[in-house]
C-alpha cells in the first residue's frame, strides 16, 4: 500500500520559484521601460511647449515690426530656443499693395546640448 504524499516535491518547489522569479523580472522590466518612455514623452511635451512660446514671442516681435535675423529665448533652465528668419516670402508678385508679409522661419529647441531636440520651419505673418 502506498502512502499519501502530504507536501510538494523539491522539483515542484524549484519550478514554482523559477516561474515566480521570471514573472517578477518581467514586471520590473515593464515598469522600468514605462518610466523611461514617460520621461521621454514629458521631455517632448516640454520641448513642444517651448516651441509654442518661441512662436508666440516671434509673432509679437514681427507684429511690432521688430524684425531682426535671429531671436533667442529660454523656457526654463534646461530648454532654450532659437528662431532664425530664413527669408521673406512675397505671396503677391504683381504691383498690387501687399497687406501681409510672410517670413519663413526656422525654430529650434535645445535641451542641454548643441543638437536641436525639436526643429520646425514654417511661415509666420507679420500681423
Amino acid at each position: 500500500m502506498r502512502r499519501r504524499q502530504l507536501g510538494f516535491t523539491l522539483i515542484e518547489i524549484v519550478i514554482a520559484f523559477t516561474i515566480l522569479t521570471m514573472s517578477t523580472v518581467l514586471v520590473v522590466n515593464l515598469v522600468t521601460q514605462s518610466s523611461t518612455r514617460v520621461a521621454g514623452v514629458e521631455a517632448h511635451l516640454t520641448a513642444m511647449d517651448t516651441m509654442e512660446t518661441a512662436i508666440a514671442v516671434l509673432r509679437g516681435e514681427l507684429a511690432q515690426k521688430n524684425i531682426r535675423e535671429v531671436y533667442r529665448g529660454q523656457q526654463n533652465e534646461e530648454y532654450h530656443w532659437v528662431a532664425r528668419i530664413i527669408d521673406r516670402v512675397n505671396p503677391v508678385e504683381s504691383g498690387a499693395r501687399q497687406y501681409l508679409n510672410l517670413y519663413r522661419v526656422r525654430f529650434q529647441v535645445f535641451h542641454d546640448s548643441d543638437q536641436p531636440r525639436l526643429e520646425l520651419v514654417t511661415l509666420i505673418p507679420d500681423r
